[in-house]
């Protein structure tokens, strides 16, 4: 069996990967949170504020599980439905129903969005993904936006690859060069560096599938160090391009990425189960984790003050609430609204395909 044809659990290193993604953003966030004037007014891991790049993670992510999906569907406009559903119930179901949790409890608690005030709009716009330069709801949507973007583009390379692929090109060279101009707003929103990053995951898979990745052990660790090493810039302060960060982020996964699933293919890569199932959690934990933070801390310290003072130990604390706060959504929101969910997009039933059929 090809590597286009392996299912995706076949690659559990995939599955290590999610999971670290999840976790660097969850701990950059309770490092963010516990840093506030209201609560430590100081840094407790400072190494934890390069967290943000687990997003970059998912970007490389997205693009080698998107083009394995579907690489053999370039140009069948037929498997567009299909790619279109799939796509649309693994990202909506879940973030409707965090929405439908958490948009009446900041209303209630706007301390669960940091205080943050949000519009009736800001709520139509994140449940529908559409473009917004502006995010005051949930701090992780503005990805997810992005991610409906990429697949937005990719599902015109699906349909029409002579359209879909220049249309592609154009996209990846403008987030390429425009950046370096210092844009904002809605420019920055659909041609921002961090596009490249699906591309770079991309352009893996067709190495991967091709079998071209010699010494995957070492690409592997090249990727690793490449990215621990743009992870302690910051940490360092020492100055860090943005542009250049994303892109040496994005390598880093990519190297990773591709050397851990060549040399699964290859010889086996043992993954734990343990995170084998917090990468199978790791959207939902992406999805709820900050509301979960900013309630642990603010629960924590009005029932023991004296935390304050223990600034460790409160971290771990709310590390610990808010990655129970995703499991737990995933186990009992997450994964029983996928199971009743079709994995196919729904068909008409016969009756009714004739009756709109007919004359």
């Amino acid at each position: 069996m090809d590597a286009a044809q392996q299912p995706r659990s076949a690659l559990d290193s995939l599955q290590a990967g999610r999971a670290f993604a999840a976790l660097a953003v969850l701990l950059f966030h309770v490092e963010l949170t516990l840093a506030l004037p209201q609560y430590l007014d100081r840094d407790t891991f400072p190494v934890f504020r390069s967290g943000y790049s687990g997003v970059h993670f998912f970007f490389v992510l997205s693009g080698f599980v998107i083009m394995m999906a579907h690489r053999r569907d370039i140009g069948r406009a037929d498997r567009l439905p299909t790619f279109a559903w799939k796509r649309i119930r693994r990202i909506y179901p879940p973030l409707w129903a965090a929405l439908l949790i958490f948009v009446p409890a900041m209303l209630m608690l706007p301390l669960l969005n940091n205080g943050v005030g949000f519009s009736v709009l800001d709520v139509l716009s994140a449940i529908a993904l559409t473009p917004d330069p502006h995010d005051p709801l949930l701090s992780v949507i503005w990805t997810l936006r992005h991610e409906a973007l990429f697949y937005a583009v990719f599902g015109l390379i699906l349909w029409r690859p002579r359209v879909g692929l220049p249309v592609a090109a154009i996209w990846m060279a403008l987030s390429a060069t425009l950046p370096w101009l210092g844009i904002d707003g809605w420019l920055r929103f659909f041609f921002t560096s961090q596009h490249l990053l699906f591309a770079f995951g991309a352009a893996a898979f067709l190495l991967f599938e091709r079998g071209r990745v010699p010494l995957p052990g070492l690409v592997m660790s090249l990727g690793l160090l490449l990215f621990a090493a743009t992870w302690a810039i910051p940490v360092m302060k020492l100055p860090l391009n943005g542009i250049i960060g994303n892109w040496a982020f994005g390598l880093g996964a990519t190297l990773a990425i591709l050397g851990a699933a060549s040399l699964e293919r290859a010889r086996g890569l043992a993954v734990p189960r343990w995170l084998s199932f917090l990468g199978e959690a790791s959207y939902a934990i992406y999805l709820v984790h900050a509301p979960a933070i900013y309630a642990a801390t603010a629960g924590a310290l009005a029932l023991a003050p004296q935390l304050r003072q223990a600034p460790i130990p409160l971290f771990l604390l709310v590390t610990a609430v808010s990655l129970a706060a995703g499991v737990a959504f995933h186990l009992w929101i997450e994964r029983p609204l996928l199971a009743r969910l079709p994995h196919t997009p729904p068909r008409p039933r016969l009756g009714e395909a004739a009756k709109t059929s007919s004359p």
